[in-house]
């Protein structure tokens, strides 16, 4: 929570409710917007946030719904593509546009127009926002509404509600899997490429039956595991530019690459990021040495490449502890790389899931793909030309490998067994799922168990999931009468 550099949507509604814009509103592809009626905060249920919003845009007068989030991409991520409640949706408000995309799509599959924000922000509102940011991330006591009276909640009753939204969020995450699967196969289909793409293909996903057939290519699953691996390895400050940089370099582009290895994939990923500095005034012979040969394996594959080169300016270093640099998540990134492509990563994982009985084994043996070692240039520098005063032992540690193993690859291949009708398998990943205990705490999850006066259950995946979307999804929105403890004490 302290480090979440999200304005929160609490912000982002008084300045919707005030209107406190310095010019005309337009859509993100230009169309002029008039807000008549704001619309009623919906404080109540679960859905979007205005109900009975009135809305001109271009000449039509509409009447429904609007949603606000932080980011365009929260509209997925929220699963709200995915949720009839979201259908009578007239406008998506966010504060940053950080897709490629003017519109977002319903679950009905209708298109509906973003309105960025950013763009008309006075410069009183900006100043004030950046206050009001400064208090919350100073504020370090996670709180929540219930604190004094949930007491009165059966121990037993909390610990069956959290299992049921670590459930829920676990098959949320499983849902979100298969939609972007079936965009990857339609965008295959179609031969196009993200970011460039602005093809009107969401209909031809909702309107279509998938077999299983259709997710027979092993590259549609790769693809998938690299973008989510890279969203992680992105934490929450580099998160967008990492899948960002998963599409542009996609996994088709790097198996044209003959020969490929763990060097070849670490330049390709450095010169597309733009993190790659001009091979000027380099001091440090090491990041000279580094730097030729990188910049020599670039020349030699760069022609296949058909995408276009990152901005550096969009990687965020600032307030990072060296060893989160995106310099150090992109040398780990390029070794799970070659795992997943060079080593066949992901069929080693199907068969560890079909070979071993014991969950304590097989969780050990998941843990071993994704926690990397530190060695090579990057294990003895933050950044090019900087040098580490330690050795970097892990590029990856044990926490870290579990955050990957519970919110990536338990939910990517439950979906894979489920969709090629393998439903012992997909079973069996539920169960460890559900019996999973990390071997590291985080801060939120920390207190809402405290708070809930609940002992060990915060180590237990499927708890330690549920607690992180009671507090996200209910908690900080005043949900509480939507939730089951809350409707308790509240009532």
């Amino acid at each position: 929570m302290k480090n979440n550099p999200k304005i929160p949507e609490e912000l982002i509604y008084k300045i919707w409710e005030e209107k406190r814009f310095d010019s005309k509103l337009s859509t993100a592809d230009g169309i002029e917007i008039d807000i008549i009626d704001a619309g009623t905060r919906n404080t109540d249920e679960a859905g979007p946030d205005y109900h009975h919003t009135r809305i001109r845009i271009g000449n039509i007068t509409f009447t429904g719904d609007v949603e606000i989030d932080t980011l365009h991409s929260d509209w997925k991520s929220h699963g709200h593509n995915l949720n009839q409640r979201y259908n009578k949706i007239i406008l998506h408000v966010v504060l940053s546009n950080d897709s490629s995309y003017p519109y977002v799509v319903t679950q009905n599959g209708r298109k509906v127009p973003t309105l960025d924000l950013s763009n008309y922000l006075t410069a009183s509102v900006k100043e004030n926002i950046t206050k009001d940011i400064v208090s919350i991330n100073d504020d370090d006591d996670i709180k929540m509404p219930c604190v004094e009276l949930n007491h009165q909640v059966s121990r037993i009753e909390k610990i069956n509600y959290i299992k049921s939204l670590g459930l829920h969020r676990f098959k949320k995450k499983c849902e979100r899997n298969l939609e972007r699967l079936k965009e990857l196969i339609v965008l295959d289909e179609l031969n196009v490429k993200e970011p460039k793409v602005y093809h009107d293909f969401h209909q031809t996903i909702s309107g279509r039956e998938f077999e299983s057939k259709d997710f027979a290519h092993i590259i549609f699953w790769q693809q998938l595991l690299y973008e989510q691996v890279f969203e992680a390895l992105g934490y929450s400050k580099n998160k967008d530019i990492m899948i960002k940089l998963s599409r542009y370099a996609d996994i088709k582009y790097f198996k044209s690459i003959n020969n490929l290895d763990r060097e070849k994939i670490e330049s390709v990923l450095f010169h597309i990021s733009g993190l790659f500095p001009e091979v000027t005034n380099i001091a440090d012979e090491d990041t000279s040495e580094y730097m030729r040969t990188s910049l020599d394996i670039w020349t030699k594959v760069k022609d296949k490449y058909d995408s276009g080169i990152l901005d550096k300016n969009e990687w965020n270093f600032f307030k990072q502890r060296p060893h989160n640099f995106p310099t150090i998540r992109l040398a780990a990134g390029a070794r799970l790389l070659e795992k997943m492509i060079v080593h066949e990563q992901f069929i080693k994982i199907i068969n560890l899931f079909q070979e071993f009985t014991d969950h304590n084994k097989l969780v050990t043996k998941l843990r071993n793909e994704f926690i990397v070692q530190g060695e090579g240039y990057w294990a003895g520098h933050y950044n090019f030309n900087k040098a580490t005063k330690t050795k970097l032992n892990y590029f990856i540690g044990l926490g870290r490998a579990d955050e990957i193993i519970i919110n990536i690859i338990l939910p990517i291949f439950s979906v894979y067994f489920e969709v090629h009708n393998k439903k012992e398998l997909s079973q069996k990943v539920l169960e460890l799922y559900i019996n999973y205990y990390q071997k590291e705490g985080n801060h939120l999850v920390d207190k809402v168990n405290d708070t809930l006066g609940l002992k060990n259950e915060k180590f237990r995946s499927v708890y330690y999931q549920g607690m992180i979307d009671l507090f996200r999804n209910y908690c900080i929105k005043k949900k509480c009468l939507e939730c089951e403890i809350g409707k308790k004490v509240f009532n």
